[in-house]
């Protein structure tokens, strides 16, 4: 059999590639790396946000300068209360604690996500919490991810870059992530991180490409 085509960013849809371009500018702003992206069920980019934790601005609508200003809250803080429940939210890493609640109280019908993060894998699992919840079958979102490629291990990669405490790096390892959290160590001590800062988010996962599905 022949091998298979390789994944790119190019060959992803219009609110994949926004969503990784969110979450580059956010690397290089030196916050967490991950961008977020709500469209319609055809497709239609209704806004595109990012991870603002570091900085001193933002669109109106949008929080900045917390640790609440998130990728994910910053697109939903942008949909108008009564939209119909039947958007697509597109992120690049799944989603924490705080953006699952927020995606549960939101217009959201579906998330897609790109890289795992053991951190927070299940949060949105809200049943488990509360009967009434579990029983508002008709409010549950589907989630669909992550992606068991280079494109995921990238995803979650670039979000490593941010503060990394001790207890969540000592956690990540004992989940067999350490793969990732090496790279990352590996492109610090390298010097690498300012290179790859200076490239488009498409350049940066090409020259990454070869180490990334190392750790798959």
């Amino acid at each position: 059999m022949g091998r298979m085509a390789e994944v790119t960013l190019e060959s992803l849809d219009e609110a994949w590639r926004e969503a990784f371009r969110q979450a580059w500018v956010a690397f290089r702003g030196g916050n967490c790396a991950v961008g977020t992206c709500a469209t319609t069920p055809d497709g239609v980019i209704v806004h595109a946000a990012r991870n603002r934790i570091e900085d001193q601005s933002a669109p109106a609508g949008e929080v900045f300068g917390s640790m609440l200003a998130h990728a994910e809250i910053n697109v939903l803080a942008r949909i108008p209360a009564g939209h119909p429940r039947n958007l697509v939210l597109t992120t690049t890493l799944v989603p924490c604690i705080q953006c699952a609640a927020a995606i549960r109280l939101g217009p959201v019908a579906t998330v897609r996500f790109a890289g795992p993060d053991p951190l927070w894998d299940g949060c949105h699992d809200f049943g488990s919490l509360s009967p009434r919840e579990a029983a508002r079958t008709a409010k549950k979102t589907a989630y669909a991810g992550p992606m068991h490629d280079e494109l995921g291990t990238f995803a979650t990669l670039i979000s490593r870059f941010w503060h990394r405490g001790p207890d969540a790096e000592g956690y990540l390892r004992a989940a067999g992530k350490g793969g990732i959290l090496d790279l990352v160590q590996e492109l610090e001590a390298g010097g690498e991180v300012p290179r790859l800062a200076a490239m488009e988010v498409d350049e940066a996962f090409a020259s990454l490409r070869p180490r990334l599905r190392e750790i798959a």
